[in-house]
């Protein structure tokens, strides 16, 4: 109902109606709308975050992870969906600026917090220092392009969203990665924990290193 009819046109009441329970009983679980509100957003952020772990995987590089990481956001952000609960936000947020304070605490820090642990698992591959800060850089150049569109009502083919996260993940790299790294003949960086004596790569790259 917020989607459709916005917050302030969004009443107790007709939402009890719609659910088919007694307004006592809604009251008792949400005391007011903002509480409700911040419930489904809630829900739209346990849907995006509850995954993200099986993207952080010991076996995969880096480069692949945050790839892997990049299309899940931007799909979830991308939904119908979650394209009305952030123009929803965006335009009551003037008349309410408590809205938008609700949807940063309740989805963009979660979202951050779990982006910041990934990277902070592969700490020793980035020249970072605040996770955090990385984790929104990484955020916005991922998934801002799409949701900017997508609230002018402009959406992108999957074959130029596809392109785009690409070189927005390969441009977070270039900065945030270490320069010092080890290299495998394709160019992927060696991890400090990847084995030297069973690792044909690893070998590779020590003899590209010799004199």
């Amino acid at each position: 109902m917020f989607m459709q009819h916005g917050f302030g046109g969004t009443s107790m009441e007709a939402v009890a109606q719609t659910a088919r329970i007694s307004k006592r009983t809604l009251y008792a679980r949400y005391p007011d709308k903002s509480t409700l509100f911040s419930e489904v957003l809630g829900g739209l952020v346990r849907r995006w975050l509850v995954p993200l772990d099986r993207f952080d995987s010991e076996q995969d590089n880096l480069e692949d992870i945050l790839l892997a990481l990049a299309r899940h956001l931007t799909t979830s952000s991308l939904t119908p969906e979650s394209v009305s609960v952030n123009r929803l936000i965006i335009f009551e947020s003037q008349r309410r600026p408590e809205l938008g304070r609700l949807a940063n605490n309740a989805a963009r820090k979660p979202a951050i917090a779990a982006i910041a642990s990934i990277l902070s698992r592969r700490g020793s591959e980035l020249r970072v220092i605040d996770y955090e800060m990385a984790a929104e850089q990484f955020l916005g150049l991922t998934v801002g392009h799409g949701v900017h569109l997508a609230n002018f009502g402009i959406e992108l083919t999957p074959d130029e969203m596809d392109r785009y996260v690409r070189a927005s993940v390969d441009l977070f790299l270039s900065g945030a990665r270490r320069c010092d790294l080890p290299r495998t003949p394709g160019g992927r960086p060696i991890r400090g924990n990847e084995s030297n004596d069973g690792d044909s790569a690893s070998k590779a790259a020590r003899d590209q290193t010799r004199p």
